[in-house]
């Protein structure tokens, strides 16, 4: 389980849903690491088609090529015969691929979609075109346990889907893949049960006044959930979230301490942007709730809290918690998202 850092915009600058579902969303992905090389290659046995190029380019065993490498250059991506603007991956029908994209010395990761990538002020700009669902499944198992009950499994599908249906968050792509907007890995890691719970909820949203809301989640409320105005942000028209009661936590709080030395400035407790703030600097371990409390001493400032994360909307451990004592994916939802309504979106037939 992680620790969720708050979407802080989102409710601001979401304020429309669909009626109709898209059946592809779209993510930034390796930005974190803003990239000026990437290393691209099939995954697995299959081929990968490669336009943009002079002549379009295969990669697979069989031409004997199984890797590009791709380096920015201004605005422009290095490759073979001549510089690049964009490039578009695909199968060789132009269908989603299997593919595997690497930052060296970093990071190795397989996805499945439609890749294309540009360059812009020597940074490569990757994003993957996926499957929705598969982009939920996906979130689901980065986001909870893998031994979760399923009911938990099912709250969460419905709240990760919630949040991407409101999108997008970027201009360049619909969202990133870090939790600024929602933590995505391979496809790859979703298990039989995420598999399952995914598809019991199937195109389910919540929604407050016909909206679908950005549903907001964290890893450990500590005991009470907060509202937006609780987290220093004023919810305006938005669903405002509600401050309820989360015995599990209260039951096995978290408690966690950190010290800083004299002269430092201390975070504001219960404000969430001043904690971003301060965990930016820090280190997210550092500071990994929004509730605390700051003690001055001789020796510098203690502080010391009980929940991870910003402690808005479904508290998962809370989830998991009401899950095994026998609560429904709807019982919990209702629980932690108080006056939504469970949705049903129609799928996109085009």
């Amino acid at each position: 389980m992680r620790a969720a850092v708050i979407r802080v915009a989102v409710l601001f600058l979401m304020l429309a849903s669909q009626a109709t579902a898209q059946s592809t969303v779209r993510f930034g992905v390796l930005g974190l690491f803003r990239p000026g090389e990437l290393e691209l290659s099939p995954a697995g046995n299959g081929a990968l088609r490669v336009e943009g190029l002079i002549r379009p380019l295969v990669l697979n065993g069989e031409t004997g090529k199984r890797r590009l490498i791709l380096r920015a250059s201004g605005d422009h991506i290095l490759v073979p015969d001549a510089p690049a603007v964009q490039l578009r991956i695909a199968n060789r029908d132009g269908s989603p691929a299997r593919f595997q994209l690497a930052v060296s010395g970093k990071l190795r990761r397989v996805y499945e979609g439609v890749l294309t990538v540009t360059a812009s002020h020597g940074e490569l700009i990757a994003v993957v075109s996926m499957d929705f669902e598969t982009a939920v499944g996906t979130i689901v198992a980065s986001e909870m346990p893998v031994d979760a009950p399923i009911e938990a499994l099912k709250a969460q599908a419905v709240a990760t889907r919630s949040f991407l249906r409101v999108g997008p968050r970027h201009s360049a792509f619909d969202f990133c893949d870090t939790t600024h907007c929602q933590y995505l890995r391979s496809p790859d890691e979703i298990t039989q049960r995420v598999r399952t719970a995914v598809k019991a909820t199937r195109g389910q949203v919540l929604s407050w006044r016909s909206l679908v809301i950005p549903a907001l989640y964290a890893s450990r409320c500590g005991g009470q959930t907060r509202t937006l105005r609780d987290a220093g942000m004023d919810p305006g028209n938005a669903y405002p979230y509600y401050s309820v009661a989360c015995a599990w936590c209260r039951q096995h709080p978290a408690h966690w301490q950190t010290s800083l030395p004299s002269g430092v400035k201390s975070p504001v407790p219960g404000n969430e942007l001043s904690r971003i703030q301060h965990a930016r600097q820090w280190g997210w371990g550092a500071l990994p709730g929004s509730v605390f409390t700051v003690e001055q001493n001789a020796a510098g400032t203690l502080i010391s809290g009980q929940n991870v994360g910003h402690g808005i909307g479904l508290c998962q451990f809370g989830a998991i918690g009401m899950a095994s004592e026998g609560a429904d994916f709807r019982s919990i939802l209702a629980h932690y998202y108080p006056n939504t309504e469970l949705t049903q979106i129609l799928p996109d037939r085009n």
